[in-house]
């Protein structure tokens, strides 16, 4: 087998219109690829379906994977013969560790390209209005990490504070939120004037985008004051006062946020009034029909959702029940729904063997997908889950029931293998009975719940009580926590099932669908002056 090849991507600071052309080429062609955490989630959506998405991302004090161990994947990924894209936010050569890997790859005899991306030291000031140089303020610009190295068991800054206290132009700090009293103490003490103008971009160039401005020495407690942590950019010099936007897009708020647009781009950072969700982050669970369109719903309020489905569709090798002495069909999912209707066309069955049969679904999504094909349902619950569902079935069996009708099966449930327990036992209650086909089977993908679990995005959303139930086992065997995101279950039975897992408080969607959790979701970021 020949060997791959690795492209060593910057994936742009922010704004997802920041790629440059090369790198969507090789993102719309690659069998791999592996991102970090501050690469855009919509630049995967570019990658073909069958794609293997793998997520390594690093914070500080936190990295889903050590560098050695993604020099490790690198090379095992591209040794099977794959065309592998290393995605990483920037420029992977601009404080990105990109070099390593580079050498670590050619060591290997890995062919190995590397793509250049817009750098946040220059693309988050300029998203603020604040060019790094300028005629007659910075003729020059120095760009810095703020990240520390281990000494003795202590991090300590190597920062040469004399010289970066002489420079006359513009210091861009990356990765320095976490050391910035310090780096200000030790640039007063050098003799850097503490009245120099200083702006901190946080989140630059996305829809979450705040700027504080401030003098050097207040830079500090104001930051803190206001909640500004990473990831963020420090600029300090003369430059850091200027605000190059737009008249029209530009807006100041109180206690010296800024929120404001990018003319060249055309994205506009404050989009609040008319987005209720900008600025938000989703994470998308489930199956993919069903992380699909909480995409759409979430990305049309103006959320940026993050793909954290790791539940596949494996339909049955089973033949379809004869559904001739059957009275009821009864759907629980849109999957459902689909899976069946292949398997019609694959056994060559006619859709008039439905003739006379009534069917019952347990909600909007999963009817709509039955009208799409001409059907039309029969019973639809007014609350949509399987409980309602099955208690008001076996009421509506029960109160038909007919002389006529007593050889036939009064309901056929065609669903996944791993359905809900409510069904069986409300019918088997009241002394209905009933047949179980199991039209698909849900199978958990390693690796991708092993990238799902490793995001910690603002809210994460549950189509199921399987889906909270596998995810909560994969965060389990990995040993990880999150205290930080909110958890939002698309009805009662799935809320039931996350409060066996964490006792966090978390939202039930009033309506189960799509557009419920959307809607608790709105709800819930309106009640509460929103920021990461």
């Amino acid at each position: 087998m020949s060997e791959g090849k690795v492209y060593l991507t910057g994936g742009g600071c922010g704004d997802a219109g920041l790629l440059t052309l090369r790198a969507l080429e090789v993102l719309r062609s690659c069998d791999v690829v592996v991102y970090d955490s501050l690469v855009s989630e919509k630049l995967l959506k570019w990658c073909t379906a069958d794609c293997e998405k793998i997520y390594v991302g690093k914070r500080y004090g936190s990295h889903a994977r050590k560098q050695p161990e993604i020099n490790a994947l690198l090379i095992e990924q591209a040794r099977t013969g794959k065309t592998v894209v290393r995605l990483k936010g920037g420029d992977p050569y601009v404080f990105g560790r990109g070099g390593e890997e580079f050498l670590a790859l050619r060591e290997a005899g890995i062919c190995c390209e590397e793509i250049p991306g817009i750098s946040s030291a220059i693309a988050a000031p300029a998203a603020a209005g604040i060019p790094v140089t300028h005629r007659g303020m910075a003729a020059s610009v120095t760009v810095l990490t703020g990240t520390a190295a281990e000494e003795d068991g202590q991090a300590r800054l190597k920062l040469d504070f004399d010289t970066l206290a002489r420079l006359e132009g513009t210091l861009v700090i990356l990765m320095g939120m976490h050391h910035l009293a310090e780096i200000v103490t030790e640039l007063l003490a050098a003799g850097k004037d503490r009245n120099t103008p200083c702006a901190i971009v946080m989140e630059g160039a996305t829809e979450r985008q705040r700027v504080l401005r401030a003098p050097l020495f207040e830079l500090p407690a104001r930051a803190a004051k206001q909640g500004f942590t990473s990831p963020a950019v420090i600029v300090i010099g003369a430059v850091a006062q200027l605000e190059l936007l737009t008249k029209c897009d530009s807006r100041t708020g109180e206690n010296g946020l800024f929120a404001g647009s990018n003319a060249r781009t055309g994205i506009c950072y404050d989009r609040a009034e008319k987005l209720p969700l900008a600025g938000v982050t989703i994470g998308a669970t489930g199956t993919p029909h069903f992380a699909g369109k909480l995409s759409m719903a979430f990305a049309e309020k103006g959320a940026d959702v993050w793909d954290m489905g790791f539940l596949e569709i494996h339909p049955s090798e089973c033949l379809l029940p004869d559904l001739a002495d059957c009275g009821w069909l009864v759907f629980t999912s849109p999957n459902g729904v689909r899976v069946f209707l292949d398997k019609m066309r694959q056994e060559r069955k006619d859709l008039r063997i439905l003739c006379g049969k009534r069917i019952a679904v347990i909600g909007p999504g999963t009817a709509a997908v039955l009208a799409e094909n001409g059907i039309y349902a029969d019973y639809m619950p007014e609350c949509y889950d399987a409980l309602h569902l099955a208690e008001g079935l076996t009421a509506r069996i029960l109160e038909e029931q007919r002389a006529d009708c007593a050889d036939k099966i009064p309901a056929v449930f065609l669903r996944a293998e791993q359905g809900s327990a409510s069904l069986p036992r409300i019918f088997t209650e009241k002394g209905i009975s009933f047949l179980e086909h199991p039209l698909y089977e849900l199978e958990v993908q390693e690796k991708k719940r092993a990238s799902a679990i490793e995001k910690v995005p603002d809210y994460i959303v549950f189509g199921s009580a399987m889906g909270v139930r596998t995810y909560f086992e994969g965060m389990e065997q990995a040993g990880i926590e999150n205290t930080r995101s909110r958890y939002v279950c698309i009805g009662e039975l799935c809320g039931e099932e996350l409060k066996r897992h964490t006792e966090s408080s978390f939202l039930t969607a009033q309506e189960s669908s799509v557009e419920g959790i959307v809607e608790s979701v709105c709800r819930d970021v309106g009640n509460k002056t929103y920021y990461r």
